[in-house]
């Protein structure tokens, strides 16, 4: 508490200072006042008192209509607005102390792990954690790429959110389950990430979901709905060694996504390139009708008429057709 004996303000905490509280209590008791009247009463100089004015009224504690004389605004709504700004304030540094604590904590996990497992639990440990590490890999990200997915925030742009580590350079090798491809959108941005440079591949089913960052610390969560209440932090270890040899074998197993040509090409249009590619990477009708924004009967025709035009009279040789373009 403000030592009011010492020349303290109650109002420190809102960021008045004891003078500028002494000009307030004064303006209380003689509203309608100008500068060198409150100076007078409270013999202080002039230039002095106007100046606390001033910085009163920047607060909110005091106004001037059309440059009249001073009063005070009413003390309920003035300090209680100051009070849930600088408590807005404190949020934002409670929040920015998070990011600090995560930030030595993912020093602490990476240099001097002594359990080969940690256990991370709690919505929003788990959910700062894992952005931390999704912003600070250096060399290489290795993932499976499976729903189901909690709900991204607002605004989530995944292809914006990954095209900075592409650009400085880190390796981005992901496996999609091809349920992941068939959600409205997906297939759009990650043949737009693989045209930035990540490298992709599919297959039917993926095992668990996994995230391994610079091959020095891996990210199982440990629960199969949308939402991870905990995540297992494997550390550099045996056990690490076997989650990199098995995104290895998927790896091998996987098929290529390639980026699909955003003009004609190859005497086939951007969206029968794109038709093509679904049909290769396995979607499908329901859900290639999904991504093109249109009637399951619409796709169909519009598959049908793909396959006419590159000669394929089944879907693998639809996939074949693709391949051969680079696009899976």
């Amino acid at each position: 508490m403000p030592n009011l004996d010492r020349g303290g303000s109650v109002l420190e905490a809102v960021g008045v200072d004891a003078f500028e509280e002494r000009v307030y209590r004064a303006l209380l008791g003689l509203p309608d006042s100008s500068a060198a009247d409150l100076a007078a009463a409270l013999r202080e100089p002039a230039r002095k008192v106007s100046r606390a004015l001033a910085r009163l009224e920047g607060l909110g504690l005091v106004r001037r209509p059309e440059g009249r004389r001073f009063a005070p605004v009413s003390p309920e709504a003035a300090i209680g607005m100051l009070v849930n700004q600088r408590r807005a304030e404190l949020d934002e540094v409670r929040g920015a102390a998070a990011e600090f604590v995560d930030a030595f904590r993912l020093r602490d996990l990476r240099n001097h792990a002594t359990h080969p497992v940690e256990v991370v639990s709690g919505l929003d440990e788990v959910r700062r954690f894992s952005v931390g590490l999704q912003h600070n890999p250096e060399k290489s990200v290795l993932s499976f790429d499976k729903p189901p997915y909690a709900t991204p925030p607002a605004g989530y742009d995944e292809v914006a959110a990954e095209r900075p580590l592409l650009e400085r350079g880190v390796e981005m090798r992901i496996i999609y389950e091809r349920p992941a491809l068939q959600l409205p959108g997906r297939l759009a941005s990650v043949t737009e990430l693989v045209r930035l440079g990540e490298k992709a591949r599919t297959l039917p089913t993926l095992p668990l979901k996994l995230y391994i960052y610079d091959r020095r610390l891996a990210i199982i969560p440990l629960s199969g709905s949308h939402v991870s209440e905990a995540i297992a932090v494997v550390h550099p270890s045996a056990l690490l060694d076997a989650l990199i040899a098995l995104f290895e074998a998927y790896w091998e197993r996987a098929t290529p996504i390639g980026a699909v040509p955003a003009r004609a090409t190859d005497g086939l249009s951007s969206q029968e390139a794109r038709v093509l590619t679904m049909l290769g990477a396995g979607l499908s009708d329901q859900a290639i009708a999904r991504q093109l924004g249109v009637s399951l009967r619409t796709a169909r025709r519009r598959i049908t008429a793909v396959m006419e035009q590159v000669h394929a009279q089944t879907r693998f040789q639809a996939g074949a057709a693709a391949a051969h373009r680079g696009w899976i």
